[in-house]
């Protein structure tokens, strides 16, 4: 059975601690039958190189006692970043979400923005210098901590965004996708000559997805893709503003890294058929130590093609080679053929 809608009374408790705190409800913006209430824009004034930061809170009464707060941070030239908690006092909530500062969600570098989405989670065992963005304490032994969700990072003519799963053991999601009017031709291992931990690039209709190992619990993957996201923000950024030829010679030993990585499972194939011919010369020159060798060989690298941050394909990968054009970008105008013009008659 759904909840019933927000009473005038039911509207005035849940808003007295933010009206206490100079936030006002923007009634026309909000909705009584789906139990949401949305707060005027507050504007956090500039502080160093942080630009002015506009702040939108939205509460939502779900009908069972608890409360879900979210803050979204919007500012001139950056995505949106967003900060959620949940619990049964709105006033506490209130208390929770200012206490992590707005510039704290947002990272400016060298042509590029990063916005980070949190939630503020309990976290039992947790040091106080644990996280990133700040917390508040509600007991000797749980915290709440803000566990990354989403981060976007905007490059000139890219966006990148990515999704944090929060069950342990599982990768983040990432999309890259050229801004509109613009047309971008990546290598697919763009992403992957960061590391190990990076997968490459895989063509979709809205542009590239990929994939990013993260370890650990909460915090831990929230700090790894911290780190990840600006990292990345940071490659693309020095990528895209250098001639596209150029990234061959820069990332040369890095390249060829990522093709053996992808290369794994097909080498176990064509070792094991190696391994498979040798096996009678061993037996006849009475080597056994070369043939303990040689049976363990495919076995660890079908278990290194499993630690691959996508599943395993039997494929031949492209050979890294060096762009033949100079140019990352290619509005898209220049794949539409010229209308044929007629000669007047």
């Amino acid at each position: 059975m759904n909840a019933l809608p927000l009473t005038h009374h039911d509207i005035l408790e849940l808003a007295a601690p933010f009206s206490r705190g100079g936030r006002h409800v923007d009634l026309a913006a909000s909705d009584r039958m789906e139990r949401r209430l949305l707060f005027k824009p507050l504007d956090h004034p500039r502080q160093g190189d942080c630009p002015e930061t506009r702040e939108i809170l939205q509460l939502e009464s779900l009908g069972t006692g608890t409360c879900r707060l979210t803050r979204t941070l919007t500012r001139r030239g950056s995505p949106p970043a967003t900060l959620t908690v949940m619990g049964e006092n709105p006033g506490e909530l209130l208390s929770l979400i200012d206490a992590i500062p707005p510039q704290d969600q947002f990272r400016d570098g060298p042509g590029y923005v990063v916005a980070r989405s949190y939630s503020l989670e309990s976290v039992k065992g947790a040091s106080a210098s644990a996280g990133t963005a700040g917390a508040a304490p509600t007991s000797a032994a749980t915290v709440m901590r803000p566990v990354m969700t989403q981060g976007v990072a905007q490059i000139e003519g890219l966006t990148l965004t990515m999704g944090v799963p929060s069950t342990r053991r599982v990768a983040a999601d990432i999309q890259l996708a050229p801004m509109p009017g613009e047309r971008l031709d990546l290598p697919e291992d763009l992403l992957a000559v960061l590391g190990w931990d990076w997968a490459r690039l895989i063509r979709n209709t809205d542009g590239w997805r990929s994939k990013r190992r993260l370890r650990g619990g909460p915090l831990a993957r929230t700090r790894t893709a911290e780190a990840a996201l600006d990292k990345a923000a940071l490659h693309l950024a020095k990528t895209l503003a250098a001639p596209a030829t150029s990234f061959h010679e820069t990332w040369f030993a890095a390249r060829w890294g990522a093709f053996f990585r992808r290369a794994i499972p097909v080498l176990t194939l064509v070792l094991l058929f190696i391994i498979i011919a040798a096996l009678p010369h061993s037996v006849v020159t009475g080597n056994p130590s070369l043939f303990v060798v040689g049976f363990h060989i495919p076995t660890a690298l079908i278990a290194l093609s499993f630690c691959l941050q996508e599943l395993p394909t039997y494929e031949i990968p492209p050979v890294p080679r060096r762009a033949r054009d100079a140019h990352w970008r290619r509005p898209l105008t220049m794949d539409v053929p010229a209308a044929r013009v007629q000669a007047p008659t």
